[in-house]
């Protein structure tokens, strides 16, 4: 493809994509940032040019790719839309997975091709590697001109994508974030309370990462209900007493979490691994913090 696909924005998600593009072929013009520094990193990086200011880059590109922070998004359409050089040849597309293409309504009317591209990835680096970008998939949507154009894009690259209607994204953006933000802090909780147990810090992540990758090799495999183990599936009704007494005894403010996690395992195994007399002894056993006693 000959397009010519210009950036806004150059921290992590731009640089990534617009690397990633360039190695899969497709042309890319350059970027614009706030920060020059990162701009000149990004366009090195890809062979492509440092913009001044944001008619430079309209007027060089076919396809504009906003990857700044959410907030940002719509300080940045409103600058785009204040220039000579936007026109209804041009397609915008944002990296948000929170916000929808309904950010770009006033570009829409012009004609221009608008969409939300969201990669299902997390980003902790400037530039991820290719073979991690050709493992992703992403959620595509727009208008049927933007939808159109970023479904040949990613015929190019290869990436697998699902529509997504607009009104579903911010509830998408949450379960995202369970699965990624919040499942690091998880980890974080349970790494706190081996720390807190006399467990040296130091290896405390080679000991309990393969516990953490077997779990997800286990959901991968066989979905998240078979995958579950331990004392609570077990009905160990004891056990989990004794959690909860040790929790409230040495590290209790992460007594809440204990509590909302297993009730929130109980059901999700209720009526399909455990039967109701059982479910309701465990119950009683998980909810056996403060809170519940007072």
């Amino acid at each position: 493809m000959t397009m010519e696909i210009g950036f806004i924005g150059a921290g992590k998600v731009g640089t990534s994509l617009g690397n990633y593009f360039m190695q899969k072929n497709l042309s890319v013009s350059g970027y614009y940032s706030k920060s020059k520094s990162s701009s000149v990193r990004s366009a090195g990086l890809t062979g492509s040019a440092l913009f001044e200011d944001l008619d430079s880059l309209l007027k060089a590109s076919a396809v504009v790719f906003i990857t700044t922070g959410d907030d940002i998004i719509p300080e940045v359409v409103s600058l785009l839309g204040q220039s000579p050089y936007l026109n209804e040849k041009h397609t915008f597309v944002h990296t948000s997975g929170a916000l929808s293409s309904e950010v770009f309504e006033g570009f829409e009317k012009l004609g221009c091709g608008i969409c939300s591209l969201h990669p299902i990835m997390t980003f902790s680096e400037v530039s991820t590697p290719v073979k991690d970008l050709e493992a992703i998939k992403f959620t595509l949507e727009g208008n049927h001109e933007g939808k159109a154009l970023i479904q040949k894009m990613l015929e190019v690259t290869g990436n697998e994508f699902f529509i997504i209607d607009k009104e579903s994204k911010i509830l998408y953006h949450a379960a995202a974030c369970v699965l990624s933000n919040y499942m690091v802090t998880l980890i974080d909780t349970g790494f706190e309370m081996l720390t807190k147990a006399g467990i040296d810090q130091e290896k405390i992540a080679s000991s309990f990462l393969p516990l953490i990758t077997a779990t997800l090799n286990n959901v991968r495999k066989s979905g998240t209900v078979d995958a579950l183990t331990g004392p609570l599936v077990r009905g160990d009704e004891n056990t989990i007493v004794k959690h909860v007494d040790a929790i409230k005894t040495s590290i209790p403010e992460y007594l809440d979490l204990y509590e909302t996690m297993g009730i929130a395992t109980l059901n999700m195994i209720r009526d399909k691994r455990m039967d109701s007399e059982k479910y309701f002894k465990i119950m009683k056993a998980v909810t056996k913090g403060e809170k519940n006693e007072k």
